[in-house]
């Protein structure tokens, strides 16, 4: 005596698929996952671009404060700005040599920035000694 599921069951249980209510609920999990996925994309990318502008930028602070050490055995106090182009990009660079309370040190702030930009993207400070060799008036002749 076995009794078969179709006798069992009213009309409703042939109807198979998913509800229209079902649907536009897995549709808006969707829709939601989705946009959280493409904001994370999105802060990715900016953090990636913030991050190779910052790298160009030490870069180009490196490269200055390099010259400044290069230049001469000690450096004059001043300010100095100057434009660098690297990586198809126009960098903004201040070198400004300060004094210290020690008489043999110098203080020197390298900042890098776009030029357009209120606020430099890098600073950077750096100490000098003066040289052994080289006279209170300072430089090579």
């Amino acid at each position: 005596m076995s009794i078969s599921f179709r006798n069992r069951c009213p009309s409703r249980c042939s109807q198979r698929g998913f509800t229209l209510v079902e649907v536009l609920v897995a549709l808006v999990i969707f829709g939601v996952i989705a946009a959280s996925v493409l904001k994370t994309l999105q802060d990715s990318v900016r953090q990636q671009a913030a991050l190779e502008e910052r790298l160009t930028a030490n870069w180009v602070a490196q490269q200055a404060l390099a010259e400044i050490r290069l230049r001469t055995d000690w450096p004059p106090q001043g300010k100095k700005t100057e434009k660098v182009l690297l990586g198809d990009r126009e960098w903004q660079v201040t070198a400004e040599v300060k004094s210290t309370n020690e008489p043999k040190m110098r203080h020197i702030i390298v900042q890098v920035g776009r030029p357009e930009a209120e606020s430099p993207i890098l600073t950077i400070d750096s100490w000098m000694a003066q040289s052994l060799g080289s006279g209170s008036g300072g430089g090579r002749s």
